[in-house]
């Protein structure tokens, strides 16, 4: 999809096809033959646009993508050992692209072509090693015969006075054996991978493999960077290569060559002129300002390390000479070993003992807030400062452990724009997907748990709120409707919005469906606040014919309950020809909450801190009724109330002074009356558990610092499922009266 936003990107184009070249040689070096012959045909679409040959068009990315999604059931199913067979129709796709170019696919087997016979010359051999200290002339010599035995390893001799001293990472200045010849070209080539290349799976013999093809190579090893035996890594790679290679190919061939492995080190190409000079090359993808000395091994790799007494002459396959390491000093003494450079490494850790972590984290920070009451005992004050340490300690790690639980939300949103471009080749519609804040950080389970109701947001923002291009530029807006998706941080939560700039809702639409089920009275005005929140009821659609997409009337219902079930609310704004937009707000994690702790009836619960605005006194506000409703006046607002102990069925006198938490239910404040308040406290939420799923006013347990259970309060379900009950006991019928509904 990038590809068809970004067709003059080239860089980014040579990505993707790294990407498939990858596939393609992993899965072949494997055994996986039908993966490795399907992202073939991938990989030659993708090289022909590389090369200019094929035009990025919509047809040809739908191909694509739908190839990729074949490709990832493919690699499943040999995962869970039920193989999953190439497929035709995608095959025949991919070679109509090819086609249309004038050039066949080839199989994936198929051997490369040869390179150019060149003409005759001395028999190449590898580049003589330069002379060092440290290393006796016999080192020197060429390989022997694989058929002759190796020789034993000679002493080592003490060097000349006068014998030159040649680093060795200047082997490369070496003059190569061979003659060039009329029409060839001498490149030298220094390439020092990076030391993390190994654990990309990248097979570095490879790339001599692919130069080897291109004409006479010789080639010598940098082995200096190798440490012993103690401090040797087996996944890091300490090697560097320096190679010359006679050929009559154009150096921008060397691209295809080092594709893979240019962003893993240090690349330097030199070509040598008519004079015996040599001049950097530049390619689009080897960029090597002239002046500029050819690559050498990155720091991290090279380090210094105490040198063997003697280096003995080595048989090594390909024609890969060693070159020795640097020389021990004059007087005997090794040079000092660094400590090997070690980068931060990642682990991976089983998702349910990560949530045990953070449980057990949750319940320290519990009980030291519980210590914390020991400070007022006159005995323990010498435990003061012990006591305080412990609270920051444990707060330290429940916060680090929290923050192990937190993934960003791009982890969410980058699943939509395929999701996005396919319902709108669906509908016919033209839609533009933005994103932004994505590197907003939020639970890891609330980022799993939102993909379906932020899909079910979507297509409903794609079916019904988004004009087709005619009806859009006749209403004066462009053509191309906009979804945008966001995510920030609003105080202690996180808002993530998902917003369109369509038609609107349809107030009348929906009055007139509400009235027809009965959901609301008639000649309800449109503007009625009760209308925005008849989409969430279940099984309502304002659409009269079902499609695939919609008009089951299944969606927004499943939208609310699931970010209830997350502690979190959902609200919406729509203004007509404008568009609409869903608000989630949302826990920054599920694992621990501050809360109040309140007692109702002789019960504890928890109340979560992010629900109360405020907590006021109820025997200090005025109290009355509003339209049979209780209310009480805070600071001049007349609020409706819902008693606790009325929704529980407590029997009993409330007691003389009750405490009033104030919250918000769609944009207008709402009081729940509480016995008491018992102060602030901080819980780690357990589930309820499979069969207690249903009790929608309580959104999980925790375990108090005396050990005791306490339900945690959901107070907007709470003033739902309240408000629910008076319009239900308000339109109730009088006895013996049959209610029917009139379409």
């Amino acid at each position: 999809m990038e590809l068809e936003r970004r067709q003059g990107d080239r860089a980014h184009l040579d990505k993707t096809f790294r990407a498939a070249h990858s596939l393609k040689g992993a899965a072949a070096m494997v055994g996986l033959g039908p993966i490795a012959e399907f992202t073939h045909g991938i990989e030659a679409v993708l090289e022909k646009i590389r090369t200019g040959g094929l035009a990025v068009d919509s047809d040809i990315i739908t191909t694509l993508l739908e190839s990729r999604d074949h490709l990832a059931a493919m690699v499943e199913g040999e995962a869970a050992n039920s193989p999953i067979p190439g497929s035709g129709h995608l095959s025949q796709r991919l070679a109509a692209l090819l086609a249309s170019t004038g050039k066949a696919n080839k199989p994936p087997d198929e051997p490369p072509p040869a390179a150019p016979a060149p003409k005759p010359a001395p028999e190449p051999g590898p580049i003589p090693a330069p002379p060092t200290a440290s290393r006796p002339p016999e080192a020197s010599a060429p390989p022997a015969a694989e058929s002759a035995p190796p020789k034993k390893p000679k002493r080592a001799r003490k060097p000349k006075p006068k014998a030159p001293k040649v680093a060795a990472s200047q082997a490369m200045a070496a003059e190569p054996t061979a003659e060039v010849v009329a029409g060839e070209t001498l490149y030298r080539i220094r390439f020092a991978p990076g030391p993390d290349v190994l654990k990309r799976g990248v097979n570095l013999l490879g790339v001599f493999d692919e130069l080897r093809e291109l004409g006479t190579l010789e080639v010598q090893a940098d082995i200096e960077a190798v440490p012993t035996l103690d401090d040797f890594d087996p996944e890091r790679n300490y090697l560097s290569w320096t190679s010359s290679l006679r050929t009559s190919i154009e150096p921008e061939r060397l691209d295809d060559v080092f594709l893979f492995v240019v962003e893993d080190g240090a690349i330097g190409v030199e070509r040598r002129l008519a004079d015996g000079s040599f001049e950097p090359v530049e390619t689009p993808l080897l960029k090597l300002p002239k002046g500029t000395p050819v690559a050498t091994p990155p720091s991290d790799v090279s380090r210094p390390r105490p040198a063997p007494a003697a280096v003995a002459p080595a048989s090594v396959p390909n024609g890969v000479a060693p070159v020795p390491r640097p020389s021990e000093p004059a007087n005997g003494e090794a040079t000092p070993k660094a400590a090997p450079a070690r980068a931060h490494g990642r682990i991976r850790v089983d998702a349910q003992q990560l949530d045990d972590l953070v449980g057990l984290a949750g319940e320290l920070a519990v009980i030291s807030d519980n210590l914390q009451g020991l400070r007022e005992v006159k005995s323990a004050s010498p435990w003061g400062s012990a006591l305080e340490a412990l609270l920051r300690v444990s707060r330290e790690i429940r916060d680090t452990t929290l923050d192990l639980r937190m993934v960003p939300v791009d982890e969410l949103f980058s699943r939509f724009p395929r999701f996005v471009r396919d319902q709108a080749d669906r509908t016919g519609k033209e839609i533009e997907l933005r994103i932004d804040g994505q590197e907003t950080r939020l639970d890891r389970t609330i980022v799993e748990r939102l993909a379906d109701p932020m899909i079910h947001l979507i297509r409903n923002a794609v079916d019904h709120a988004l004009e087709t291009p005619e009806e859009r530029a006749a209403a004066g807006k462009s053509r191309v409707g906009r979804i945008t998706l966001s995510a920030g941080h609003e105080g202690d939560r996180v808002a993530i919005k998902v917003e369109d700039d369509g038609r609107g809702l349809d107030r009348e639409r929906i009055v007139k469906k509400g009235v027809e089920r009965g959901l609301i009275p008639p000649n309800t005005p449109p503007d009625d606040p009760r209308v925005v929140s008849l989409i969430f009821e279940p099984g309502f659609s304002t659409r009269d014919q079902v499609s695939d997409m919609s008009g089951r009337g299944v969606g927004l219902d499943v939208v609310r309950d699931s970010v209830r079930a997350l502690r979190g609310s959902l609200s919406v704004e729509s203004a007509p020809g404008r568009g609409t937009s869903f608000t989630f707000r949302l826990p920054l994690t599920l694992a621990l909450i501050d809360g109040l702790l309140i007692e109702t009836g002789g019960g504890r619960y928890v109340v979560p801190l992010a629900q109360v605005e405020e907590c006021v006194a109820l025997g200090g506000v005025q109290q009355a009724l509003s339209s049979g409703r209780p209310c009480v006046t805070v600071r001049g607002e007349l609020v409706p109330t819902v008693s606790l102990r009325g929704l529980f069925g407590i029997d009993g006198p409330p007691p003389p002074r009750q405490e009033l938490l104030l919250t918000r239910h769609s944009g207008r404040r709402v009081g729940v009356a509480v016995d008491r308040l018992n102060g602030r406290v901080q819980a780690v939420i357990q589930s309820l558990g499979e069969g207690l799923h249903g009790l929608g006013r309580f959104s999980g347990a925790t375990i108090l610092g005396d050990g005791t259970v306490s339900l945690i309060l959901d107070l907007a379900a709470l003033v739902s499922e309240s408000r629910v009950a008076e319009n239900a006991s308000r339109h109730k019928p009088p006895a013996g009266v049959r209610v029917e509904n009139v379409r």
